[in-house]
């Protein structure tokens, strides 16, 4: 009887106490969850309505600008508009009162006029019977036009041709027959006539037949000039002309027509080879050399207005023709010069030679006053104090 103990008759309580904690604690969780929720809805709205309201205000402001920005407009605008025609206004005031006084002025001068005019007018209808009886017709003006067209085209080669068909020469021996002496006019034309092989030494000077000859009508790059390519980079078109000009002559019989000579004492003339081809024009076509005649009427610029459109050789980049690269080098050298004389007088081995500004020689030359070098001003006084050019000058 005192080992009896009571049952629970089925009731646990540790299972009740458990589950009472658990479910209470659910119970709360769900509702710091429902209260974490309402607050993050709550601030949700608040932050939609604020920015409800910043767009509200923003539109109000856009409005109130566009509003603003409109008004200044139309008021320019009419502002614009009433200066337009304040000034029209004036402008035909200040026409009619000058028209008036125009022709105030003008009318007894168009009184004038009409006298003459009108005397004119009478001569020109007797025009017809004029011209019937003048003794210069229309053909007579257009056998003008083609005799002075002829003589500008084929003026050279007739010089030339002169030399050749002169009656009672004979070339082989040089001398006349005494049939058909020779005046004097056609003794000029057989002197100043060169032949024979030919070598360049730069791209408008060769050597003919032991004389130096330089190309009439055309100068080639100086050496020290630069020339740039369609890419920008720099190549030497001097060397290049002087390879195209030895190019022509190699091999062939050169003709040239003497006219004269240049500063440095070469012989300028007009050259053929092989009887007919022109050196220059094939020169300045290919765009190897400049024309000095840039005339409408001289064939060498047309020639060289065609090498510049399809950017051949010297034209293919930047270039400028070689007095105004020459121009420039002597400036620049002037500046840089005592005294302004640039110039540069050198003595070696006693020997006095004087360089250009745009000689090969020019950088590399060293004025030595304790050697008797000086600077010049001028070619003449270099000349005159005993100094020779330059050989690459």
């Amino acid at each position: 009887m005192f080992g009896w103990r009571r049952r629970s008759e089925g009731f646990e309580w540790k299972e009740y106490v458990r589950t009472t904690v658990l479910v209470r604690r659910a119970d709360r969780q769900r509702r710091l969850e429902d209260a974490r929720l309402a607050a993050i809805e709550k601030v949700k709205n608040v932050a939609d309505a604020g920015v409800d309201a910043g767009r509200a205000g923003a539109s109000a402001a856009k409005s109130g600008v566009l509003q603003v920005l409109s008004f200044i407009g139309h008021a320019l605008a009419d502002i614009a508009i009433a200066i337009f025609w304040f000034f029209v206004r004036w402008v035909r005031f200040a026409w009619g009162v000058t028209k008036d006084a125009l022709s105030a002025l003008l009318k007894p001068l168009q009184a004038a006029i009409q006298i003459p005019a009108n005397a004119a007018r009478d001569k020109i209808k007797l025009m017809p019977d004029v011209a019937r009886k003048f003794p210069i017709k229309a053909h007579h003006l257009i056998s003008a036009a083609l005799v002075l067209g002829l003589i500008y085209v084929g003026g050279p080669m007739l010089r030339s041709a002169d030399g050749i068909s002169a009656p009672g020469l004979d070339i082989s021996s040089g001398t006349t027959s005494a049939a058909a002496p020779i005046d004097a006019a056609h003794q000029v034309t057989i002197s100043n006539e060169i032949s024979g092989s030919a070598a360049a030494l730069t791209g408008d000077t060769l050597r003919v037949d032991r004389t130096l000859v330089r190309l009439e009508g055309v100068e080639a790059p100086p050496s020290a000039q630069p020339c740039y390519r369609e890419n920008g980079r720099r190549w030497n078109c001097a060397s290049a002309a002087r390879a195209a000009l030895n190019k022509l002559v190699r091999g062939r019989q050169v003709r040239c027509t003497a006219s004269g000579q240049d500063q440095e004492g070469r012989t300028l003339a007009h050259c053929l080879t092989d009887g007919s081809k022109d050196i220059a024009t094939d020169l300045v076509r290919d765009g190897y050399v400049f024309a000095t005649d840039t005339s409408f009427f001289s064939s060498l610029a047309g020639d060289e207005s065609t090498a510049r459109e399809a950017k051949r050789g010297i034209w293919q980049g930047e270039i400028v023709r070689p007095q105004e690269w020459r121009d420039e080098a002597w400036e620049t050298a002037k500046r840089g010069a005592p005294d302004g004389c640039p110039i540069k007088g050198v003595v070696r081995a006693s020997t006095k030679i004087y360089a250009l500004p745009w000689s090969d020689a020019y950088a590399d030359a060293r004025v030595r006053p304790e050697k008797g070098g000086r600077w010049f001003c001028s070619e003449d006084d270099a000349k005159a104090a005993g100094f020779a050019p330059w050989d690459k000058s």
